[in-house]
């Protein structure tokens, strides 16, 4: 005969076993949804090339924290790519949007734009403007480059920007080769250059000369030498005595190229910025491409100027979304001043500071 248990002893033993077996699975469950759980508005990937052109390697990596799994879906109706960091080329130009699923149930997207034209053979701005001036005289500049909003010249001898509309005019004040160069739209990484040579004003005659009316004071006859017998030059007796210096041996240069900083995109330097905020990394991440300034000016969220080495003060430690970041860099590539647009998450809402 079977025993009951001496608590509700009508139940057979099996039910509570059921029930604890269903308890531990539901346990598990609930373990493996906590740790697999990511925040879908921290998701954290990029997609990098040199040239977003047809047939050129376009590399995609995520960062996320907590991702097992992945699921690329490039938008050109190709197969999708399961690994965390892939390689992709598209075969034409357009827009795609890229879905990145982590984990199954996050879903993130990203615009991608393609186009059929190398950025060294069309996508750079196109400067309209003479080869050669002259001093003191009005140069007429032009610009050529698709969508252009906003202009940035400048004209070689100031060192700043001289000019912010279309098609300016500038007289140069000094000779010599200028280096024009034109910012379209802030885009600073696709900077249009060119080469003009300035000439020293031309000084005209007031009055021609007419050379056939000009009278010698003495006719050529009367500087001619008298005939006689040929004699000694004294200078080659006194060649003889004239110290020889010794050959000097050639020195080198001691002079050192300088260095230019590392190059580095505003994607990726996004990326590490986000990653100051996770504790990750630390201002020093930053010295080769500042060239060791960690008070360089930092515009956040066009309300506030701050250094550098203070940002990384502020959002370390916080969960924050970067909607916007730009950089400008000198002709050592050191970064000299950055634009940051991000927000704060707060209560469960993203606000900004």
């Amino acid at each position: 005969m079977k025993k009951r248990t001496s608590f509700l002893p009508n139940i057979d033993p099996r039910i509570y076993l059921s029930f604890g077996i269903i308890f531990l699975l539901s346990l598990v469950f609930l373990v493996y949804q906590y740790f697999r759980h990511i925040d879908c508005e921290n998701a954290n990937f990029y997609i990098h090339a040199d040239e977003y052109i047809v047939n050129k390697v376009v590399e995609f990596n995520d960062n996320t924290k907590g991702a097992i799994s992945w699921e690329w879906d490039f938008g050109d109706n190709t197969p999708a790519d399961r690994r965390q960091r892939t390689l992709h080329y598209y075969k034409k130009p357009g827009e795609f949007i890229v879905k990145l699923k982590i984990n199954g149930n996050c879903i993130h997207e990203k615009p991608v734009t393609i186009t059929s034209i190398s950025q060294q053979n069309g996508y750079l701005p196109i400067i309209i403007a003479p080869n050669v001036t002259t001093v003191s005289e009005p140069v007429y500049f032009n610009a050529e480059k698709e969508a252009a909003e906003s202009w940035e010249w400048s004209f070689g001898e100031t060192g700043s920007t001289d000019a912010l509309e279309k098609a300016p005019v500038y007289r140069f004040k000094t000779t010599g080769d200028k280096k024009i160069t034109l910012i379209v739209n802030g885009d600073v990484e696709h900077t249009a250059v060119k080469t003009i040579y300035v000439a020293p004003k031309v000084i005209r005659a007031k009055q021609k000369v007419n050379i056939k009316s000009y009278k010698f004071e003495k006719p050529h006859s009367a500087f001619s030498l008298p005939p006689g017998e040929a004699q000694k030059d004294p200078l080659v007796d006194m060649l003889q005595y004239i110290p020889v210096s010794p050959k000097m041996k050639p020195q080198k240069d001691s002079g050192i190229a300088a260095k230019k900083a590392p190059e580095i995109s505003n994607e990726q330097f996004r990326i590490m910025v986000g990653q100051v905020a996770a504790q990750t990394k630390t201002k020093d991440d930053f010295k080769d491409f500042m060239c060791k300034r960690y008070d360089i000016p930092v515009v956040v969220n066009e309300k506030k100027l701050i250094p550098f080495d203070q940002l990384c003060q502020e959002i370390a430690g916080k969960k924050i979304k970067i909607t916007a970041l730009r950089m400008n860099k000198n002709t050592k590539n050191c970064i000299q001043s950055i634009s940051i647009h991000y927000k704060v998450k707060k209560w469960m809402l993203w606000m900004e500071e």
